[in-house]
Parts: structure tokens; sequence; C-alpha cells
């Protein structure tokens, strides 16, 4: 007779018995069943819609196109010779002038060179005394000159945070972010100006494209916050020093080929 409770055998060949318990067996729900009745009293959810479709695609993220990016690749490519030690001499000396420009105007134009020169006593101390005095009285210069006077007045601001969308001839958003060095609104126009502290070039056309296309995309963005403003822009060439405008037409060719690509 066999044993309905032996159901299998373990590895030594022993039977191995099992029981069953009618109790819990009435208890169990058939798996296979149907559902249980809803509770009384029980309200029906209707699920929204969304949560039956697929989850598409994510969107692509959208890199914002930062116009000093191309700035800073010309001015990092330094000609043939240059060692490295120049190279980051003119990196600090850069830096340097923007900062100066940047802090110098609020300042009491009689203690200026003072400020000047006590900023870069602790910002270049690896500068001997001669090379303080020639930085500051430059930087210091610029901000006498009254060709500049507009470009530094009273209400103008220094780097100033920008961020904007432009869209390209395809319809393509294009997010722009960046930081202008000197901006000034008054209400007959807006000025966008760019510190260089490379030397000037003889002419507009030997101007390196990048600066040109960093000022379109200021300009147009600037464009869309003040539509009832010309919005002007420039470089102000701090060895010199000289100041160049840009005229409107050769930032409105540098832009369309930006949003054209």
């Amino acid at each position: 007779m066999i044993d309905s409770n032996i159901l299998e055998r373990d590895a030594g060949g022993k039977p191995l018995h099992t029981f069953h318990d009618p109790a819990l067996e009435e208890a169990e729900p058939d798996a296979a069943g149907p559902a249980p009745p809803a509770s009384p009293g029980a309200i029906r959810i209707a699920l929204p819609p969304w949560l039956h479709r697929s989850v598409g695609p994510e969107a692509p993220v959208l890199r914002s196109l930062q116009p000093s990016d191309a700035d800073e690749a010309a001015h990092h490519r330094s000609p043939a010779g240059v060692t490295p030690d120049q190279r980051h001499r003119a990196r600090l000396r850069g830096t340097l002038v923007h900062r100066l420009l940047q802090s110098l105007p609020e300042v009491p134009r009689d203690r200026r060179r003072d400020a000047a020169l006590s900023y870069l006593a602790r910002n270049a101390n690896d500068w001997d005394k001669a090379e303080h005095d020639a930085l500051a009285a430059q930087v210091v210069a610029v901000l006498d000159d009254a060709r500049f006077a507009a470009v530094f007045a009273e209400g103008s601001r220094a780097e100033v945070a920008i961020a904007g969308r432009l869209t390209t001839r395809r319809g393509d958003p294009l997010p722009v972010s960046g930081q202008i060095d000197r901006l000034v609104v008054t209400p007959h126009g807006v000025l966008v100006v760019d510190y260089k502290t490379s030397p000037a070039p003889a002419n507009l056309a030997d101007v390196p494209p990048a600066y040109i296309r960093q000022l379109a995309l200021y300009r147009a963005v600037l464009a869309g916050l003040y539509p009832e403003l010309p919005v002007k822009a420039a470089l102000l060439w701090t060895e010199a020093p000289e100041m160049m405008e840009i005229s409107a037409s050769t930032l409105d060719a540098a832009l369309e080929a930006i949003i054209s690509v």
C-alpha cells in the first residue's frame, strides 16, 4: 500500500512525510479563483489615463551657450614661443585687471591708486613693486579717461550675470548665459562693454571672431529684455587704452551665423 502522505524522498532515499490540515486549506484563498467581493460601501476609483501609457523618451538636455567659452578659448591660445610661466602671468594679469575695473569705480578717485596697490599686494605677491605700480597706474588711467566716463558713470553695473533664450532658424531653442563686464542702461539706450587685456588690433577686421560672437549674443539677449531701447556693444582694450564700438551690422552678421547652424 502506498502512503499518500509520502510525496518525495530525501537524498538518502528515506521517505519525506507531509501532512495536510483541512482547516488551513479551506482558509487559504484559491490564487486562480475570482477576487473576493468588495467590502460594502467601498468606492471604485478610476485611475488616470496617463498611468496606463508607456513612458516616452526623456527630452534632451539643452546645453546653455556661454559666450565667454569662445572668448576663453581664444584668450588661452598663446602665440608660438610663449612659455607656460608667461601664459600664466598673462592670465593672472587679465584677472587682476577685471577685478580692479569691477571694484575701483566705487572707490573715491583720490583713494583708487592705494586701493589698487593694496589689492595687488595680496593677490600678486610674487610680482615686484614696479609691476604693481605699473598695473595700478594703468587701471586708474582707464577710469580717469574722459572717453570712458559713461562706462563707469554712476548707475553702471559690473559683472552682470545674464541668461536668456534665443531661437535658431530651425526653431530650436538656444539657451544663452554669461557675465557682462560692464553694463550701462540709460533712458536712451543700453551699452555692453567687454574688457580685453590683450593689445588692441589696428582695425575691426583684426578682432578675433570669438570676441564679436560674444558681444553679438549678449546684445541679442539684452534686446529681448529692453525691446524699446537700442543696444550697443563695445570692446574696451585696457593696454592702449581704447574703446572699439562694434557696428550693428557686424553684430547682426555674427548672430546670424550662430543661429543658422
